[in-house]
């Protein structure tokens, strides 16, 4: 096995910065992606306050909705109520 010539050895490493440099990222081009980014993100916080918005509207409806049906039963019970009482009253008539 022959050891490579420090000529070989240099060819080898110019080979190997010539394929890898041209694939490495300039300034130009990691502030084009920091733009990016920051636009990306002004649109996420936007979306995300219009989600919020969303969110809100829908708790308000279920609030409504939740307190339309407690009231609901408050009055079914009362009725309820006012039946048991009723038939009480008849059943003690009854009896007596």
């Amino acid at each position: 096995m022959t050891t490579p010539t420090l000529e070989d050895r240099v060819t080898i490493l110019e080979t190997r910065l010539d394929t890898v440099l041209p694939t490495l990222a300039t300034k130009a081009d990691i502030a084009e992606i920091k733009t990016d980014m920051a636009r990306l993100e002004g649109k996420m916080d936007a979306m995300n306050e219009r989600q919020e918005g969303r969110s809100d509207r829908l708790e308000e409806k279920m609030d409504a909705k939740i307190d339309a049906m407690g009231n609901r039963l408050i009055i079914q019970f009362a009725g309820i109520a006012v039946a048991v009482a009723a038939l009480t009253v008849a059943a003690v008539k009854f009896l007596v």
